[in-house]
């Protein structure tokens, strides 16, 4: 018995010891290069078209304060190069860090807009095939080069790739300026046979008069509008706004929607919002109905008489508003000739024997279709008083 115990006990010992190894492949701080943000370009050098990468990069060198409280603060620096292939370009960066790049908290790809109307396939591929890309990352576009976005500052932030995150996971659906993307949603979107995609769209925030903040920054706004596998568009502010009310199902909108009734302006302030379709073939020819249901509340307005008796006639004309952003929305997308809402998807999934008879001509059917669109909008209150101020 004493035997047995002793062999237990020396396993044991032999197993903890093993357990006491420690992480023989890992890396210092110091000898990592954390790139933070990656922009991918394609560019004309000498004639020859070349792929242009640029990174934030976390500068670790030193520590840095500020604010006189002795308040640390990251800082980054801004990299790029090019080549002939992506690889090539991604090398011509990598060879001038004297560290370990380490993409592994990336928190956003941008795609510049020549990349994303002719390699788009090409740079999401290469994305997803690398061993240390993260499928979580949010992945953006913009008109121009994409190394602009990353000369930006940060307003708020201590890094610009920090400020890029927290407004993509948050404030840009809130307000209803955009969707979160991630390399994985879209790669999911593009493969598919049955609808065609967009990417949010991040832009340049030039610094206005009287302003104390960095003269260049980012807000993420609007949505570049692909086809099959292509850039072909983009999606203005009200057409942006009409795609996320129908389709978008925002988690917690807070949604201000500007609303004319006669003489008087007044602001829909959405705080709920749900979209669905409906299809059908009707006489051999698709016919679509998106259903909208928003909820909110009506704080502001020029006129401060807005009581329980305007409700019937103020749902009415937000109503109206509505319908008239969806369209707006819809023949944008025709003109793209882009089924960015999912028409043909929802066709395929409910009405699979109507969608084999349409699917070879798809495209024709569907600049063609008949989409109607229903708005049901309800006021929940007009504020914290029921009666107005006599100023």
């Amino acid at each position: 018995m004493k035997k047995k115990i002793r062999g237990l006990l020396f396993f044991g010992l032999i197993a903890s010891l093993l357990l006491l190894s420690g992480c023989w492949d890992s890396k210092e701080v110091e000898d990592l290069a954390v790139s933070t943000l990656i922009a991918w370009d394609r560019v004309t050098v000498d004639g020859k078209d070349l792929w242009q990468i640029s990174t934030r990069i976390l500068d670790l060198t030193t520590d840095q304060t500020g604010g006189g409280k002795g308040k640390s603060y990251a800082h980054e620096i801004l990299l790029k190069g090019t080549g002939i292939t992506i690889q090539d370009a991604f090398n011509q960066l990598v060879m001038r860090l004297p560290a370990m790049n380490f993409i592994e908290h990336n928190v956003g790809i941008i795609i510049g807009e020549r990349v994303a109307r002719e390699e788009l396939p090409n740079i999401m591929g290469a994305d997803l095939r690398f061993p240390r890309s993260r499928i979580s990352v949010d992945v953006f576009t913009c008109e121009g080069e994409a190394f602009r976005i990353l000369q930006t500052e940060p307003e708020l932030s201590f890094t610009l790739s920090k400020e890029v995150r927290k407004i993509a996971d948050k404030t840009a659906e809130e307000s209803g300026a955009s969707l979160k993307m991630t390399a994985l949603d879209f790669s999911k979107q593009i493969i598919r046979k049955d609808r065609d995609a967009v990417l949010p769209q991040i832009k340049v925030y030039n610094q206005q008069e009287g302003e104390e903040t960095a003269e260049q920054s980012v807000v993420i706004q609007g949505f570049g509008v692909v086809r099959d596998t292509k850039l072909v568009g983009w999606l203005g502010d009200e057409e942006t706004l009409g795609y996320i009310l129908s389709v978008g199902n925002p988690t917690s909108p807070e949604i201000p929607l500007p609303v004319e009734r006669e003489d008087i302006i007044f602001s829909y302030f959405i705080t709920s919002a749900k979209g669905r379709i409906s299809s059908g073939l009707v006489e051999g020819k698709p016919k679509f109905t998106l259903h909208i249901q928003t909820k909110g509340v009506v704080h502001e307005a020029s006129t401060p008489i807005l009581t329980e008796k305007d409700r019937p006639a103020l749902e009415k004309d937000i109503e109206e508003k509505i319908i008239d952003l969806v369209c707006k929305a819809v023949a944008k997308a025709k003109e793209y000739d882009a089924d960015i809402f999912g028409f043909n998807e929802h066709l395929h999934r409910y009405h699979p024997r109507d969608w084999e008879k349409i699917a070879p001509d798809w495209r024709k059917y569907f600049k063609d279709a008949e989409i109607e669109v229903e708005v049901e909008a309800e006021v929940k209150a007009f504020g914290a008083s029921s009666t107005g101020f006599n100023f």
